[in-house]
């Protein structure tokens, strides 16, 4: 259970470190390099399909935290089953 909150927690993390860096109009550079106009994300922008992309990341980072926990419970169970055939031998 532990294992599952350390994971939660550090999604958690990983999603508000970089929420102001995904707040901001304009992104600060910090080389001498020319910048370059990325057209798509300006256009998914635009066209507010930015959000559904962001969505569908967030369902799929969702999945695999439900599949991580059903797979935790079922490694604990086979776990406690193997110890209790290990010690009512």
């Amino acid at each position: 259970m532990f294992r599952i909150l350390a994971i939660c927690c550090l999604m958690l993390g990983m999603l508000l470190a970089f929420e102001p860096a995904m707040a901001q109009d304009q992104m600060v550079e910090f080389s001498s390099a020319p910048q370059q106009n990325i057209e798509m994300a300006d256009a998914l922008r635009q066209d507010g399909k930015i959000y559904v992309v962001v969505v569908v990341l967030l369902t799929v980072l969702i999945g695999v935290l439900f599949y991580l926990i059903a797979l935790d419970r079922k490694v604990g169970r086979l776990e406690k089953q193997l110890k209790d055939e290990y010690v009512n031998r």
